[in-house]
Formats: C-alpha cells, sequence, structure tokens
C-alpha cells in the first residue's frame, strides 16, 4: 500500500504536534501493509490451487477423449479385407498405381482396416472378378470397364474416346463428381458401388504392316480388343474385332493371327507390342482405366470407421494414380517417356491431320449413339454432357 506525498506531509505535522502519534501510525502502516501481504499470499496459493485443480481437469478430459477414440477405433478387430486384379506386375505403371492404393489403405488403416492383395490374376482371372467379387471370393476388385459393360452399360462413359485428355478425363470422374454419382446410381441397381475411378488412358492402334491414316485404312485388318465398346468401334472402322487375352496377343502378333491391336502405349510395352508392330496411330480410339469396385450391400455393412478409412485412402489415390501432371499415370509421358521409348526400338508414331482426326471422329459417332440408346437417352445424354465433351478432340503431334 502506498500514500501520495501531500498525505504523508500531513501525517508528518501531524505527529510532531501529537507525541507518539508517529509509532501508532507506523504500527498501523506496518499492520495495513502486512495484512495486504497476506491477501496477496493467499490469492497466490488460490491461484497455484486453481491452476492446479484446472491442469487435472484438462489431462481428465484429454485421457477420456483418447479412451473415447481408443474404444471407438477398437469396437471391432482390424479387419482384413481382400482386393484382387488381373493387372501384372509386368504393366509397370498400372501396377505401381494399383499398388499405391494397397500402400495408402495399410498406412492409414493400421488398428481399422488393412488390405490382402492379389496380382496378376492370380485369384481371379479378369473375366472372373465381378464373378467373384459377387460370390464373395474378393471383397474390393481392381477391374477395367471391357468386363463390365455387359452387366453395366454406364461403365461405357469410362471407354467411349470423349475425353480431351487425362486430367480432364480425372476431373470429371473422381469421387463426388456428378458423373461418378450418375455412375453410382445407375450401379446400385446390380449392387455394385464403384469406390474409386481416377482417369482415363487413351488406347491406340498398333498395326504389324499396315499404315493406317484413315479409317478406310483399316478395311478388313484383324484387330484384337478388350471388349464390346471397343468391338463396336472397330466395326464402325470396316474392321473384324477379335477377342483374346492380352497374354495371347505377342503369338497372335508374330504368327499373323491378327493384324493389330487396340492398347494403351502405358501397358503396350508389358507385352512387348514393340517387337511386332511396326506403326502406332497417335490417335485415342477407346479409353480404359481400372476403378475399384465393392458390392453395394457389403460397403453398408462395413462398420463406420472401415469405409472412412477406405474413402479417405480412395480420395488420395485418385489424384495421384490417373491424373495430371505428377500422377503416376499422366498425359505429360506420353511425349516425354512413351513415344520416344518406341520411336528407339524401331515403331513409326502416325499422327493425323485435323481432317484426318474428324474423319475417325465421324465415324465413331454411331459408337456413342448406340452406347446411348443401350442406357437410355436420359443417362447417356447427361452422362455425355458431364464428360463436358461429345466428341473426340484429341490429336497429340509434338
Amino acid at each position: 500500500m502506498s500514500l501520495d506525498h501531500s498525505t504523508t506531509r500531513r501525517l508528518n505535522n501531524l505527529t510532531i504536534l501529537v507525541p507518539g502519534l508517529q509509532e501508532y501510525f507506523l504500527w498501523e502502516l506496518c499492520a495495513l501493509c502486512g495484512e495486504q501481504l497476506q491477501m496477496r499470499k493467499k490469492f497466490n496459493n488460490q491461484r497455484k490451487r486453481f491452476v492446479s485443480v484446472l491442469t487435472v481437469v484438462m489431462v481428465f478430459l484429454l485421457a477420456s477423449t483418447a479412451d473415447l477414440e481408443a474404444k471407438q477405433r477398437s469396437s471391432h478387430k482390424e479387419m482384413t479385407l481382400t482386393i484382387a486384379s488381373y493387372i501384372p506386375v509386368g504393366y509397370p505403371y498400372l501396377y505401381a498405381g494399383q499398388k499405391h492404393f494397397i500402400d495408402i489403405v495399410n498406412e492409414r488403416g493400421k488398428g481399422v482396416v488393412q488390405l490382402d492383395a492379389y496380382f496378376s490374376g492370380t485369384l481371379l482371372e479378369g473375366k472372373l472378378l465381378l464373378p467373384g467379387l459377387q460370390a464373395e471370393t474378393t471383397d474390393l476388385i481392381f477391374q477395367t470397364g471391357s468386363y463390365l459393360l455387359g452387366a453395366c452399360p454406364i461403365i461405357g462413359i469410362q471407354v467411349l474416346p470423349v475425353w480431351e485428355n487425362i486430367t480432364k478425363s480425372y476431373e470429371a470422374l473422381k469421387i463426388d463428381t456428378p458423373l461418378a454419382k450418375l455412375q453410382n446410381n445407375e450401379l446400385k441397381k446390380k449392387n455394385l458401388f464403384q469406390l474409386a475411378t481416377s482417369g482415363g488412358v487413351p488406347e491406340f492402334l498398333w498395326t504389324r504392316k499396315k499404315l493406317v491414316k484413315t479409317p478406310e485404312d483399316m478395311k478388313g485388318l484383324k484387330i484384337r480388343v478388350a471388349g464390346k465398346v471397343e468391338a463396336k468401334i472397330i466395326q464402325a472402322m470396316g474392321a473384324s474385332p477379335v477377342t483374346m487375352s492380352s497374354a495371347d496377343i505377342p503369338q497372335a502378333l508374330q504368327r499373323g493371327v491378327i493384324d493389330g491391336v487396340l492398347m494403351n502405349p502405358w501397358t503396350a510395352q508389358g507385352r512387348g507390342i514393340e517387337e511386332f508392330c511396326k506403326y502406332m496411330l497417335v490417335y485415342p480410339m477407346s479409353y480404359v482405366n481400372t476403378p475399384v469396385y465393392v458390392l453395394w450391400n457389403k460397403w453398408n455393412g462395413w462398420p463406420e470407421d472401415v469405409r472412412k478409412a477406405l474413402m479417405s485412402a480412395a480420395i488420395e489415390w485418385e489424384s495421384r494414380y490417373i491424373g495430371s501432371s505428377g500422377s503416376i499415370i499422366n498425359d505429360d509421358q506420353l511425349l516425354s517417356e512413351l513415344i520416344p521409348f518406341y520411336e528407339k526400338k524401331g515403331m513409326k508414331p502416325l499422327y493425323l491431320t485435323e481432317e484426318e482426326v474428324m474423319a475417325f471422329d465421324k465415324a465413331i459417332k454411331p459408337v456413342i449413339d448406340w452406347w446411348v440408346d443401350r442406357v437410355g437417352e436420359d443417362v447417356g445424354m447427361t452422362a455425355l454432357r458431364h464428360a463436358n465433351t461429345g466428341e473426340q478432340k484429341v490429336n497429340v503431334e509434338p
């Protein structure tokens, strides 16, 4: 406690007039200061006790929250789900992309969910993946649209050549886009759920000897295709589609059983196509990708934390698999890596003029119309609008 200067002076004068008063005031002043000191000590002690109690409460709350989270995470044993793919290790880009999904799930899902993966058709071959999923031989599958079109025609939007490039296909097909939701609305009718899609990869025409730059150049050729949409496209060019396993392609080309193949340049080297074909037409006649599928009722039956872990991994995986620059598969690789690789092997890339592109686009248009009729005009036209284009626009020439 402190006194101002004038008050102190008056007290001093007063103590001179009244003997002993100075000692009295000093005694009272000391007592007052002592009381204030005691109050300050009491306040400090109370503050310390408050901080101590607050600390205990905070520790308790944090411990309770951690315990709650632990109980939520441990409400079930860590689930191990099986995922199957026919993609072989020999397809380095696609294999690396699919494996990346397994790695993300197994890292993020510790204590909740883990994936046990089977590649190269070791659990189920390509055509058996969907039946195996339906029979619960596996919990999830990576599968191309070619094998699903019979049961799920909506998947044709992923195969048709209606994309400007890989990046645009990823932007239109990724999780939560209108096109992704439209597909899942249709797939739900078949008890299927498309967990993740990523972008689409263009498929080119590879020929043993014939130089092809117009649809008319393809007449009479026997071309290996993977599925129904591709077969319709090849037929629209006047060629004959041939269905066979990708493992049989090298021998079929070597023996002249087929004159060419419709295949994407990211996987063609895995089958040694460059050893048997002289030409590669740099024009996407179709597209391919490998979405992740699960049965709809099974997906909804899994615990919430399992679904959250898988969905979180799927969102991250889509952006890293097939998409924009920096993804495992992207547009830049075509000119910077793939075409130079095939040229070094002796192949010749063929590029089209604008007029030649228009001729191929015109030949393919009836196939797009056929698909729209098959899925229904409302669904088909809506899907094409979501794809942001209804015609071919790609002509990649350096």
